[in-house]
């Protein structure tokens, strides 16, 4: 279980640092004379995508879970 408890910790450490720069804050609107090239009215498109990084985390974590899981019934059955 403490295992488990150290993954699961490992992951919302890592989960916070990946979604840190969401968080950043930037309160400073632009001046009214700025043009967004190509946004035809909408958001700017910034380049970031995390879903891929999140994406492995995430199944980084269930491939540990079940080593895990696997594990202890080994050492549970040899024992």
């Amino acid at each position: 279980m403490r295992k488990a408890a150290a993954v699961l910790t490992g992951v919302m450490v890592f989960m916070t640092m990946l979604a840190g720069t969401a968080f950043a804050g930037y309160t400073e609107s632009p001046p009214d004379d700025t043009v967004v090239q190509g946004s035809g009215g909408g958001t700017a498109f910034t380049g970031g995508d995390a879903s891929t990084a999140a994406i492995v985390a995430v199944a980084l974590v269930a491939v540990g879970l079940v080593a895990l899981y696997v594990a202890r019934r080994r050492t549970a059955t040899t024992s």
